[in-house]
């Protein structure tokens, strides 16, 4: 048996909306902090909400008195077909070799108010983990005098939209009389990686072009630069498209039969960066959301993003806060805390109830095997 995770799991959601009016400045739901991702999960519909193949797991909960209770079909698990593991077509013996993968999904789903979640983590069979957020539900929208989009009227005219006036300058008319505002969704993942034991460290990798010259004398390469993460208040991290920025954790001792590190990359998905300004209040108390990476030394009672009490705080606890006294993260027993967010700018095709939109991020093995790990998947019978 090899560890790669000790423990995984949402720390903190936050849903701020980005109208400036006086009726909606203070919307800003931390759905976990405030309202609780687990208290609010629903009870799961066999072949509605999964395949009809899934198992079911309940779940005991306290209930605001303290006393227990129990929700039925809390969790799925499920297997499910995932197209493609890999393939190859031989051109000489005109023969493709292919294997079909299969993914084993362990999945829940929460309704906070309008909107509904549903949370998959995903386990591949080429060694890789996948955490998955499904958004769903109903727009909260708001009363509106448009009967017509104004801000398309005048892009239609040559105007410039931005000046309009009305509510569609942070919204969308998705219905007649109905502005949908705009709004961005955080999830902050606490990743406790467990490494071939606790003893772990933490790299960027970069991929940047090389220096013309002698060593590079065509212009055509790249390469990539890992640089190590010495301390928390360094660890301080975003994502960057120019550079291709990833994450690996690793055990400095333990190296495949090739010499590589063993370890795994955290790989970014969609994500984007909070869009109120820095002296927001609500970003004051939701200081998780200014970074998309965090790194700290684990501590049993460092558990969620935004601190244990995220409405009766005006601001910087959390995460900004554990920080503080930059610890050393070099062989350390270290976590994780990924933030990524969904920024929701409506359209009338999600009214009056959104399709689902996803996003996620990806653990993937990186020296942690010797080849690929999907190598002994069967073929599938001939038909």
């Amino acid at each position: 048996m090899r560890s790669i995770l000790h423990r995984a799991s949402i720390s903190e959601m936050v849903v701020p909306y980005g109208d400036p009016d006086l009726n909606w400045v203070w919307r800003n739901a931390f759905d976990e902090g405030e309202y609780g991702l687990g208290r609010l999960a629903n009870s799961l519909v066999p072949a509605l909400d999964v395949p009809a193949n899934a198992v079911f797991l309940d779940a005991v909960m306290s209930d605001e008195g303290g006393e227990p209770t129990t929700l039925e079909r809390a969790v799925a698990i499920y297997e499910r077909d995932a197209n493609v593991l890999w393939t190859h077509y031989d051109a000489v013996q005109d023969k493709t070799e292919a294997r079909r993968a299969r993914e084993l999904v362990v999945y829940y789903t929460v309704t906070v108010g309008n909107y509904d979640y549903g949370l998959s983590w995903v386990f591949r069979q080429d060694g890789g983990l996948e955490a998955e957020v499904m958004a769903s539900g109903i727009l909260l929208g708001k009363g509106a005098a448009a009967t017509g989009c104004t801000a398309c009227a005048d892009l239609a005219q040559g105007k410039d939209p931005t000046v309009s006036p009305g509510d569609e300058r942070t919204g969308t008319l998705v219905d007649r009389h109905i502005v949908a505002p705009n709004h961005q969704h955080f999830f902050s993942f606490r990743l406790d990686f467990d490494i071939e034991g606790e003893a772990n460290s933490v790299i960027e990798m970069n991929t940047r072009p090389l220096p013309p010259g002698p060593q590079n004398p065509h212009e055509n390469g790249f390469g990539m630069l890992p640089t190590l993460l010495p301390s928390e208040a360094q660890a301080v991290r975003d994502m960057s498209f120019h550079e291709h920025r990833m994450w690996k954790v690793f055990n400095p001792s333990v190296r495949n039969e090739l010499g590589h590190l063993a370890g795994y990359l955290l790989v970014p998905g969609e994500n984007s960066l909070p869009y109120m300004a820095e002296t927001a209040a609500t970003r004051r108390r939701a200081g998780f959301i200014s970074h998309h990476l965090w790194v700290t030394r684990f501590k049993p009672l460092e558990m969620y993003a935004a601190g244990d009490y995220p409405n009766q705080h005006a601001g910087g606890e959390g995460l900004p806060r554990w920080i503080q006294d930059d610890e050393p993260l070099v062989n350390q027993d270290v976590v994780l805390w990924y933030t990524t967010c969904l920024t929701h700018v409506p359209r009338p095709e999600e009214w009056p109830i959104m399709a689902a939109a996803r996003l996620g991020f990806r653990l993937l093995p990186s020296g942690f095997f010797l080849r690929n790990p999907a190598l002994d998947v069967a073929p599938l019978p001939p038909r």
